[in-house]
């Protein structure tokens, strides 16, 4: 059995569908599994490749005609699975590949009319409840279980710290960073930004830093930076699962309308901030500083839902599918 990924990669578009699909492709290799990840551009994603062995092949874009042309020549079998984890795959994308192969979707916004794949992986706290059973013969993996967490978050634990971290996904086109540092800073508390490559504002953030307030931009060993972190402010989105699979303790804030599930469904303390951080963000975070049990329970609490064996659990069902 052969296991391919197609997804895209770049600093540009971002990497938050390669990251997680990585995370599979980090266990299907671990259990000698072929993987060839189906990309726009190798570029950013070259190294990681080669770190676990893995192949990658650059295709025309996603869900074009040329994609599918390239694709019927890679000899794929009902032998093999596909992951596909694109916005961009739609209804006749996903029905095409399915003649060629076996084909599992990684999906977050049930927002298709159907889904004709043989495994669907929707690993949101909502998703057991997003009513996928009407739109698919697939067999369905839903659920925070099925979280798409990189190793190195699973392997990595807190080592204890002072410092809060912030963490606005790869780009924070509205630079919450900044915002939030400055409420933060006004508190008297330790800030660490945890800058994406795609983030537009790099230059300005390091123009903030000083002996209280550091910029890590795109760090190689993500779960060590945020290791000696007394709190983590994140948007919502995959770096939840992240957290959650170190047992770090975590505020996470919903900054766009495809987040608000999260409001209902995270195993963290959220906030609506799609209009704007909250003029006592810093006051806020302050007091939850104050009260380690409270901390301590958060992280607990969290973890018991998201413990970072979900691309063991998705590998498996590939085996046995």
């Amino acid at each position: 059995m052969r296991l391919f990924i197609r997804t895209e990669a770049s600093s540009a578009i971002g990497m938050g569908h390669f990251m997680r699909c990585f995370a599979i492709a980090e266990e299907a290799r671990a259990q000698d599994m072929p993987v060839t990840f189906l990309l726009n551009a190798l570029d950013d994603a070259r190294g990681r490749l080669e770190a676990i062995g893995a192949d990658g092949v650059v295709l025309p874009p996603l869900a074009s005609g040329e994609d599918l042309l390239a694709m019927s020549g890679l000899g794929l079998s009902r032998r093999d699975w596909l992951v596909v984890d694109s916005y961009a795959a739609d209804e006749a994308y996903i029905a095409a590949l399915s003649l060629m192969t076996r084909v599992c979707v990684i999906d977050d916004l049930n927002l298709l009319s159907a889904y004709d794949c043989d495994l669907l992986v929707n690993a949101a706290g909502a998703a057991p409840h997003m009513g996928y059973d009407s739109k698919t013969r697939a067999k369905c993996l839903l659920g925070a279980e099925y979280a798409l967490i990189r190793r190195e978050f699973r392997e990595a634990g807190p080592r204890g710290g002072g410092t809060v971290t912030l963490m606005f996904g790869g780009s924070d086109p509205q630079n919450f960073s900044a915002q939030a540092a400055r409420l933060l800073l006004a508190q008297g508390l330790r800030v660490r930004i945890l800058a994406g490559p795609a983030n537009r504002h790099i230059a300005a953030l390091r123009a903030l830093a000083n002996d209280r307030l550091e910029v890590a931009v795109s760090p190689p060993f993500v779960a060590g930076t945020l290791a000696d972190s007394a709190l983590i402010v994140t948007a919502a989105g995959g770096s939840v699962g992240e957290v959650a699979a170190m047992g770090l303790p975590a505020l996470v804030l919903v900054v766009y309308d495809n987040q608000a599930a999260a409001l209902a469904a995270c195993p963290y303390p959220v906030l609506d901030a799609r209009g704007g951080l909250p003029d006592d963000l810093g006051a806020r975070i302050k007091t939850l500083l104050a009260d380690p049990a409270g901390l301590r329970a958060n992280a607990g609490r969290a973890h018991a839902k998201i413990d970072g064996w979900g691309p063991k659990r998705l590998i498996e069902a590939l085996i046995n599918g």
